[in-house]
C-alpha cells in the first residue's frame, strides 16, 4: 500500500492530522458542549417541575468514536500521550462505576480491549467484562436480535452492528466465550438476511425483526459505515472456521463492490449514497473508508481498494480545518430523520483520526 504510505508521510498530512489528534483528546472529555438554553431546561425540569434528570453522558458513542480515533493512532505509532489520555478517560469511567445507559456506550468496548492488552492492567479487562456482561443480559427479540432501544421493540438498526459487534467478537476470541461470539454473529447474519434493499444492494437504515418492515432511507451514508465497519472489524477478529464466516466476508465483498459505485470524484460519499447532486458526508466517507482499509489488512478485500481509501483519505484532509473535519452531516433523530445540517461532529472526527492511524499501522 505505497500510495496510502505516501499521503500518510506528507508534511501537511502530519500537520492535519497532529491537529486532529489534539482536538480529538480534548474532545474526548467535554462533549457534549451543553448550551444556556439546554442548561435552562435542564435545571427547570429538575427544581420546578421535580423531574429525575439523567446525568450528562461523556462516555456515549460520539466519545467512543474519538476514543477509538485516538486508539488506531495508537497501534500505528508510539504515542505515550494519547495512551495516557485513554487511560484518564476510561479511569474516569470506571471510577463512576460504569453506568451503561444504552448499548451506544459499548462502542468503548474496542479501545477498552486495546487499553488493556497495551497495558496489561487487569481493570480495563474487568470493564470490558461488564460491557461484555450487559449485552449477554440485554433483553433480545424472539430472533436474538439486540433492539437499538428498549422502547422500539424490534427495531434493528445498522448503527448497532458496528457499535456492538466487533466487541462481542474481539471479547468473545480473546476469552475464549463462544457466547459472545455467536450473539455477534447473529447480529450481522439477521441484519444482512432481513435490513437490505434486494435492488440495490444497499442497507436501510435498519428493520422490524418481527413483521419484517424495512424502515428508513436506503444508503444512508453513515448507516452504511456503521454497517460496513462492524463487518469488516468482526472479520478481523473472527477465525476463518467460524461456520457464517464466509457468508459474512462474501456479503462484506459484495456490498463494498456496489459502494464505491457511489464514491464522488473528490473522494467523498454522499450523506445519501444515490444522492450524487447532494452534499457530501465526511461521517460516511470516513467510516466507509476504515471498513475498506480494515478490509484489505485482513485480506477479506482485493488491494484495489486503496485507491478508494487514498481519494477518501485525501478528501478528509482537504475537509480538515483548525483540528477538526468540516462537512460532516448532523446527528440522526432517528429512521428518515436526517438533518440536513453540516458542521464538524466527533462521528467524523474520530473516524477520520482512526483511518489515518489505520493507514500508519498497515
Amino acid at each position: 500500500m505505497e500510495r496510502l504510505q505516501e499521503l500518510i508521510q506528507r508534511t501537511e498530512t502530519i500537520q492535519k492530522v497532529n491537529a486532529l489528534q489534539q482536538n480529538v483528546a480534548k474532545q474526548l472529555f467535554t462533549y457534549p458542549i451543553l448550551g444556556k438554553k439546554e442548561k435552562t431546561k435542564r435545571r427547570i425540569r429538575k427544581y420546578l417541575l421535580f423531574q429525575q434528570i439523567p446525568p450528562v453522558d461523556r462516555f456515549y458513542w460520539p466519545n467512543a468514536l474519538l476514543a477509538r480515533g485516538l486508539s488506531e493512532v495508537c497501534r500505528g505509532t508510539s504515542d505515550n500521550v494519547s495512551i495516557n489520555t485513554l487511560e484518564r478517560y476510561f479511569n474516569r469511567w470506571i471510577k463512576q462505576e460504569m453506568p451503561i445507559y444504552y448499548v451506544d456506550n459499548i462502542t468503548n468496548g474496542i479501545p477498552l480491549l486495546d487499553l488493556y492488552e497495551r497495558t496489561g492492567n487487569e481493570k480495563y479487562m474487568t470493564g470490558a467484562q461488564r460491557l461484555a456482561a450487559y449485552l449477554l443480559k440485554y433483553p433480545a427479540d424472539s430472533r436474538g436480535n439486540l433492539p437499538y432501544r428498549l422502547r422500539d421493540g424490534s427495531h434493528i438498526y445498522a448503527d448497532g452492528i458496528g457499535m456492538v459487534c466487533p466487541f462481542l467478537c474481539r471479547y468473545g476470541i480473546l476469552t475464549e466465550d463462544t457466547t459472545a461470539v455467536k450473539l455477534s454473529v447473529v447480529q450481522m447474519v439477521h441484519f444482512l438476511e432481513g435490513g437490505m434493499d434486494a435492488a440495490s444492494g444497499l442497507p436501510y437504515h435498519g428493520f422490524d425483526s418481527d413483521t419484517g418492515v424495512k424502515y428508513g432511507i436506503i444508503g444512508w451514508g453513515r448507516a452504511v459505515g456503521w454497517l460496513m465497519s462492524g463487518i469488516s472489524e468482526s472479520l478481523a477478529y473472527l477465525p476463518e472456521k467460524t461456520p457464517q464466516f464466509s457468508f459474512l466476508r462474501d456479503h462484506f465483498q459484495k456490498l463494498s463492490a456496489i459502494v464505491v459505485g457511489f464514491q464522488k470524484e473528490d473522494g467523498s460519499f454522499p450523506w445519501q449514497l444515490q444522492a450524487q447532486d447532494g452534499p457530501s458526508d465526511s461521517s460516511a466517507t470516513a467510516m466507509i473508508a476504515c471498513a475498506l482499509l480494515r478490509g484489505m489488512q485482513f485480506e477479506n478485500l482485493d488491494g484495489h481498494y486503496e485507491e478508494n481509501v487514498l481519494r477518501a483519505g485525501e478528501y478528509l484532509l482537504a475537509h480538515m480545518k483548525n483540528g477538526r473535519v468540516e462537512q460532516c452531516s448532523a446527528e440522526c433523530d432517528g429512521f428518515s430523520q436526517y438533518p440536513q445540517r453540516y458542521g464538524s461532529y466527533p462521528w467524523a472526527d474520530g473516524p477520520a483520526l482512526r483511518l489515518f492511524g489505520m493507514m500508519e499501522e498497515v
